[in-house]
């Protein structure tokens, strides 16, 4: 075979390089080499010599659809939270803004906790005429919205949650080893009746830290030691009371996270119980209330600045690169001990 059917042409090895080759080549992140091709002033002087260097000798050429893209941009993405009212979302809110601002990007804040069909006519216009790409935590399993915005080419990140068969990029903690970390927990206290107040069923992290507690009880639970809910204070406390009113109540309570735990550490206290002595309470996420002396959960910590940051920068990335591979980053869990569990009292007090 002939030498020029052997090696590829100069033109196809330009093809070839994409800007995570010069990302690697600098010792840069993917997004950086886009905001130096693209004039970001804020890039340092540094940094941007060893990017265009890098991108020089690889002889990357951004191809023409990305060209395109760049050229229809608006400079503006949208991010769709479930409730700024959970302490959660703020957190992640400021986090994901941070980054995306440093990216050059305004924001359009999206809240929708129901995904009501009413209104996806109205999301889709404003997605299709406004913004660059879309950053999702609300997505639920059987959600519309990511799976519309998707057909329709889209860019768009999953962050928190994920949506079974749908390739797109996805951020999210270890929620399976975050249920089997707070059940591990309870069962190595000596606690054999466990209660869990879940978030909704129709929700990837409820879904996942679910099967991580089963993993380790290694049986099903009783269906009156399983309840699911909005992650919301009220929806703790409610649980909390209907657990406990119960002939044999649980000895251990893991809610669906820090907002519904407190929730039953409030409607634990009101009725006149201990925590851990009477009742353990476990929650996930380790909001910094959470640490708050006067409440002292013990609780899943998940790195939900990780998560936020990753989460711009993939969308970053998404915008700049529509055609690679969607990715999906999984973060590890913490388990954080503090006062709200211990050992079962021998005799459990009634109602």
């Amino acid at each position: 075979m002939s030498p020029e059917h052997d090696l590829p042409s100069g033109a196809e090895q330009r093809q070839r390089v994409t800007s995570r080759d010069v990302a690697a080549a600098a010792g840069v992140h993917q997004s950086t080499v886009s905001r130096v091709l693209n004039g970001d002033q804020r890039i340092s002087n540094d940094t941007r010599e060893r990017v265009e260097a890098a991108a020089e000798q690889l002889g990357y050429v951004p191809s023409k659809r990305a060209q395109n893209l760049r050229a229809r941009r608006s400079g503006v993405v949208g991010v769709m939270v479930h409730d700024i009212d959970n302490a959660f979302y703020p957190l992640l809110l400021s986090d994901m803004h941070r980054e995306l601002t440093a990216a050059g990007y305004a924001i359009v804040l999206i809240v929708d906790p129901l995904h009501r069909r009413a209104d996806m006519s109205r999301m889709r216009q404003l997605f299709d005429d406004s913004l660059d790409g879309v950053l999702i935590s609300t997505a639920t399993i059987d959600s519309e919205t990511p799976r519309a915005l998707h057909a329709r080419g889209m860019p768009l990140v999953l962050a928190v949650r994920s949506v079974p068969d749908l390739d797109v990029d996805t951020v999210e903690s270890d929620n399976i080893a975050a249920g089997r970390e707070a059940a591990r927990h309870l069962v190595a206290l000596g606690h054999t009746d466990i209660a869990v107040a879940m978030g909704p069923r129709e929700t990837s992290t409820t879904r996942d830290r679910l099967r991580g507690v089963l993993d380790v009880i290694q049986a099903e639970l009783p269906p009156d030691r399983v309840m699911h809910g909005p992650y919301r204070h009220e929806t703790g406390y409610a649980m909390c009371r209907r657990l406990m009113m119960a002939d044999k109540p649980p000895t251990a309570i893991i809610a669906g996270n820090d907002v519904m735990a407190i929730g039953v550490l409030d409607a634990a206290w009101r009725s006149g119980l201990s925590t851990p002595e009477d009742l353990s309470v476990l929650g996930f996420d380790d909001i910094p209330m959470a640490a708050w002396q006067a409440i002292n959960l013990t609780t899943v910590r998940q790195d939900s600045k990780a998560i936020a940051e990753q989460a711009a920068r993939r969308l970053v990335d998404r915008i700049d690169q529509p055609d690679s591979p969607p990715h999906h980053d999984i973060f590890p869990v913490s388990l954080t001990v503090r006062a709200t569990t211990g050992p079962p009292r021998a005799e459990h007090p009634h109602k």
